[in-house]
């Protein structure tokens, strides 16, 4: 199950475990390592968020940015001989009562969850390849409630994030347009581009029909807002411009999302389906890697369900 939640909070550590003698090292050591760096997580977090809040939090996930063996960074530490194993990992918090919800939403339905991950990891291991993340990559999913930022560079998942704004706040600007209920709004959103003109009833009963430019302009205002926040959340997870930036999810569908984030991140646009680009950088050389990363790109968008 893939978590989500406006109250996501993450913590960045590096910790180092020293062995009592130069040996091979197996995946129980590796274990220790990580466990022990959730550990100095939790500890970090819980400083820094005061004990004295009444609010609890739930470690539900982690993911490892780096592992080094000696002072030397190494993709897998396993089978390799060494004493001083050292690890950069970031931890996810989510309140215990965003946790609890969802496991009591699979109690309801007959469902045991066997385990829990994060809906940005879970974007970014779906659509990027291990093999393409020495590039400087944000991928967005753009859902309902959330839009879900991963970041990665040099070879691992560096960051992740989740804007709060998404695909409901132009369903919500569009039912408050043209009085209609959120059913309704949903279609004249998934319609905008299919025709000029666009039939519906509204909530008093009355039969109207739009313009697609009357839609447009409508929802403007929220489509900026929602483009800004996605942005302004890319740069600030990466700490900088991106190479490319994927947009993945229903909401990434919306007419003129693609262009406003262009405009807000000055990319240059790609109107390459993903599954293409992902197979173009895969067949880079690895020394045109750096030609790529004084270009930045935005990919085209696409729903995560094409890519299965």
């Amino acid at each position: 199950m893939a978590a989500a939640g406006r109250a996501l909070k993450t913590e960045s550590v590096t910790y180092e475990m020293e062995l009592a003698r130069a040996q091979k090292i197996d995946a129980e050591s590796v274990s220790r390592l990580e466990a022990g760096a959730i550990s100095e997580a939790e500890k970090q977090f819980m400083n820094r968020e005061g004990r004295d809040t009444d609010r609890q939090f739930y470690l539900v996930g982690y993911t490892v940015s780096r592992y080094f063996l000696d002072n030397y960074m190494i993709s897998n530490l396993i089978d390799h001989h060494g004493r001083v194993l050292k690890a950069d990992i970031i931890a996810t918090f989510l309140p215990t009562e965003v946790v609890e919800s969802l496991y009591s939403a699979m109690h309801k339905i007959g469902l045991e969850v066997a385990s829990l991950t994060l809906e940005p990891i879970a974007a970014i291991n779906a659509a990027i390849p291990q093999n393409i993340r020495l590039l400087n990559l944000a991928m967005v999913d753009i859902g309902a409630g959330t839009s879900d930022i991963a970041v990665c560079r040099d070879g691992s998942v560096t960051g992740y994030t989740m804007a709060i704004l998404a695909g409901d706040e132009i369903t919500e600007s569009i039912m408050k347009e043209y009085l209609v209920d959120f059913g309704t709004a949903e279609k004249i959103k998934s319609q905008i581009d299919e025709t000029e003109e666009l039939n519906f009833t509204d909530i008093l009963g009355f039969e109207q029909t739009i313009t697609r430019e009357a839609i447009f302009s409508s929802i403007k205002e929220a489509s900026s807002r929602l483009c800004q926040e996605i942005s302004d959340k890319i740069l600030e997870v990466n700490g900088g411009m991106p190479s490319a930036v994927f947009l993945a999810g229903g909401g990434s569908r919306l007419s003129g999302l693609k262009e406003g984030i262009v405009e807000h991140l000055k990319l240059i646009p790609s109107v390459l389906p993903l599954q293409e680009i992902i197979l173009r950088l895969t067949l880079i050389p690895m020394n045109m890697i750096w030609r790529i990363r004084n270009t930045p790109l935005l990919l085209e968008s696409l729903s995560l369900q094409d890519l299965i």
